[in-house]
């Protein structure tokens, strides 16, 4: 098996991660109006068609490494986008068929789920410490503005019709694909001494803590989303400014990743954990209680910093510890979809309990108490490490 000797370039890493990113974003934005609009889906349709993209994502992501076993990686990552390609087509194709949509969005998480972990192999592998951080740091700032580009020009395909959403996920699949022609077969070769030296004695307790936080974070996420327009009006944001209000985590998430792509000193510290945990918990108590306009923002504001750190230390932990390899990056892409199919799991169960009207209250509730079982797992490994310091 030949491998680069070089690092993969980033530019062709970032191209790939920009037009795969613009492409997921479009098609999460859009799949849900479609749901509603064209086939009428009541919100625990909907939630049951996310539980199930959820679980087949984090499933396909787990795998991702045996897949790429045996195979030239660039060689995956090129079938993953086109079958990325084809999953979104397949409702344009059979535009009556609910059947076709659902196939085509379970299949097309699959394939998402198999294009990243291979994506962020290209991204850190060959590169250690500063470098690897760098690194993740021009991915972070990449596919975020990325993924929130298509809900500022969503109106605007939606004249396109109801699948318009579909042709340009389609379309920037294609461009992802073409990217990859830049990528070596391979990813570098990691070299076992120097990332031995570039991995702190307590990144692997660190990474075993933040596991138990990035898919929370994501639950928190799916928690928010559903009750965020009744909270804006609420506090009396209008319709007009709600979908600006609603973005302000996202503006902030990308601030803290460029931030911490600019600064070191975040990286082998149990600070940053405490830091990102009390914020997650934080900006959803404040979301969730605030009584005046002000006061939610800056829950948004500190949810979307815990957010940032959670996601970009939990990235770096990840493939540092993994020398990054796929099954790293698939470990990661795995937690991820845990939070994705967990979140509106609790919204079904949220219906379940208390219905309709206060399906939203339910819903915070059993967040809450995920998020004692969760806090229990963050803590863990650090009272382990530090006792461990105590014996040495």
């Amino acid at each position: 098996m030949s491998r680069s000797p070089q690092p993969a370039s980033l530019l062709s890493v970032l191209s790939v991660t920009f037009f795969a990113s613009v492409a997921t974003g479009m098609f999460w934005a859009g799949l849900f109006f479609v749901t509603a609009a064209r086939y009428g889906f009541s919100a625990v349709a909907n939630l049951t068609l996310a539980v199930a993209m959820g679980a087949v994502y984090a499933l396909a992501a787990r795998f991702a490494g045996r897949l790429a076993h045996g195979r030239a990686p660039r060689g995956v990552l090129s079938a993953s986008l086109a079958i990325c390609t084809a999953a979104m087509l397949l409702p344009m194709l059979a535009p009556a068929s609910v059947g076709a949509l659902c196939v085509g969005a379970l299949l097309g998480v699959a394939a998402s789920a198999a294009t990243w972990p291979v994506v962020e192999s290209y991204l850190t592998a060959g590169r250690h410490g500063a470098e690897m951080r760098a690194a993740i740091g021009k991915f972070n700032v990449t596919w975020t503005p990325a993924t929130a580009l298509p809900l500022v020009v969503l109106p605007l395909v939606a004249r396109l019709g109801r699948s318009g959403s579909f042709a340009v996920s389609a379309g920037a699949t294609v461009l992802a694909w073409l990217a990859t022609r830049g990528l070596p077969p391979h990813p570098a070769p990691h070299e076992p001494e120097a990332a031995r030296a570039a991995v702190g004695a307590e990144y692997p307790s660190l990474l075993r803590s933040i596991s138990w936080l990035l898919p929370f974070s994501y639950v928190i996420s799916a928690t928010l989303a559903p009750v965020l327009p009744q909270r804006l009006a609420a506090v009396g944001v209008g319709s007009t400014a709600a979908s600006f209000v609603a973005s302000a985590w996202m503006a902030m998430r990308f601030l803290v990743l460029l931030g911490m792509w600019r600064t070191h000193y975040w990286h082998g510290r149990w600070g940053t954990l405490a830091a990102a945990s009390a914020a997650l918990g934080g900006g959803l108590a404040l979301v969730l209680l605030a009584g005046t306009a002000p006061v939610l923002i800056a829950g948004l504001l500190v949810y979307g910093a815990g957010m940032g750190l959670t996601y970009y230390a939990s990235l770096y932990y990840s493939m540092a510890v993994g020398h990054g390899a796929v099954d790293a990056g698939g470990t990661f892409e795995a937690l991820i979809g845990l939070g994705y199919c967990v979140g509106p799991l609790l919204g079904i169960a949220g219906h379940a309990v208390a219905g309709p009207e206060r399906a939203g209250r339910a819903t915070v509730a059993l967040t809450w108490m995920l998020a004692a079982i969760a806090a229990r797992g963050v803590v863990r490994p650090y009272l382990a490490a530090r006792q461990a310091r105590h014996q040495r």
